[in-house]
């Protein structure tokens, strides 16, 4: 069993007007991966970091399987960390590098090159165990980093932006790796990023950080079709989902939300939360691909009325295009196959899918 609780923790740095890290309660269930995401200063790597017993909590207790390690040195938490420059020595080999952890240990030769070697089998390194870090690619000495840490078999792997450093097409690439990795080890796994792009492919569940303060925890799939709130709405998606300020307004006995000249018809539920809530102020949330051409729309969705639309800016992502829309002054964004001739200039005809509309509170909080 490998399952971490953080209970109440808090980290406030003196000087600091604010916490770091508000009072959190976060677990890590055994085996899962789990990812914190959010903007730069929002107190990610400070969690991790407490996890690891690289810095002191300023109050509250982290536990490893019901065992308070709080007070523990990060040697004695069976944890091991993988960091966003890779740190490793470059006067050593590959397999020096691989087996530095278990020598300072005292482990057997025999168990640190059984260990060695499987590691080396398992990121494909054999090849290259005799090199120095000077002599492989980036990929190459993120997957020695990896090594280090896999050889001291941990209760509980700790990533903090370890991909950050690389190229595009070798973040892709060691994403893969890294998710075909978790699967083979079956072990539990805290992942630190600002990219939103690993957290939703690499995640079991999301955590999105906002100011040190948990403001969604959940699958990918819910956070990315469900945020509870605008700043997960804004925050998590690329292109981000489109807010929209809106007033309620009574029309022949129907209640309407109104964004500018666009007046949407909630579904019913919505409706009855409305009536019952009577705020001044709600925010409209729809995602870009669920922003269709009028005259494609699918039948089994509900749609608000035709806009018509000022085109922009269309740009061209591969087999799909992004459009900068204006109608009327309601601007946003909308995605589509690339599979018409569209231009800066031209007008469209577009209808928001309804049923997809997330609607939040002056507050900035999901309805339901």
């Amino acid at each position: 069993m490998a399952k971490v609780v953080l209970d109440r923790i808090v980290k406030h740095y003196p000087g600091n007007d604010r916490c770091t890290v508000p009072e959190l309660n976060l677990t890590i269930e055994d085996g899962e991966f789990l990812v914190l995401v959010g903007p730069s200063g929002c107190g990610k790597s400070t969690i991790l970091r407490m996890i690891a017993g690289l810095i002191d909590a300023t109050s509250g207790r982290v536990s490893l399987d019901g065992r308070d390690i709080t007070g523990l040195p990060p040697k004695d938490r069976d944890i091991s960390m993988v960091f966003q420059n890779y740190a490793l020595f470059p006067h050593l080999t590959v397999y020096d590098n691989i087996a530095f952890g278990l020598k300072i240990r005292g482990a057997e030769r025999s168990e640190i090159a059984r260990r060695v070697n499987e590691a080396a089998e398992l990121l494909d390194l054999k090849k290259v165990l005799d090199k120095k870090p000077r002599e492989l690619s980036g990929g190459q000495r993120q997957r020695v980093a990896l090594g280090r840490a896999i050889v001291r078999q941990p209760k509980v792997f700790l990533f903090d932006e370890p991909l950050s450093n690389l190229d595009a097409k070798l973040r892709t690439q060691m994403r893969a790796e890294l998710a075909k990795l978790h699967r083979r080890l079956k072990a539990t796994a805290i992942y630190v990023t600002h990219d939103q792009s690993e957290a939703m492919t690499l995640a079991d569940r999301v955590v999105v950080l906002h100011a040190g303060a948990v403001a969604q925890c959940d699958t990918p799939l819910e956070i990315y079709s469900r945020p509870k709130n605008t700043f997960v709405a804004a925050f998590m998606g690329s292109p981000a989902m489109n807010l929209f300020d809106a007033v309620p307004i009574a029309q022949g006995g129907t209640m309407l939300l109104k964004a500018r000249d666009l007046l949407i018809e909630p579904p019913a539920d919505i409706v009855r939360l409305l009536r019952a809530r009577k705020d001044e102020k709600y925010t409209l949330g729809i995602r870009p691909e669920q922003i269709y051409l009028a005259d494609r729309k699918p039948a089994e969705l509900r749609f608000g009325p035709v806009l018509d639309c000022e085109i922009e800016l269309a740009e061209s992502l591969g087999d799909e295009v992004c459009l900068h829309c204006d109608a009327g002054g309601l601007r946003f964004l909308a995605t589509h196959k690339h599979d018409f001739a569209v231009k800066a200039g031209d007008r469209l005809s577009l209808v928001f899918a309804v049923d997809k509309l997330r609607i939040f509170d002056s507050a900035g909080d999901a309805l339901a």
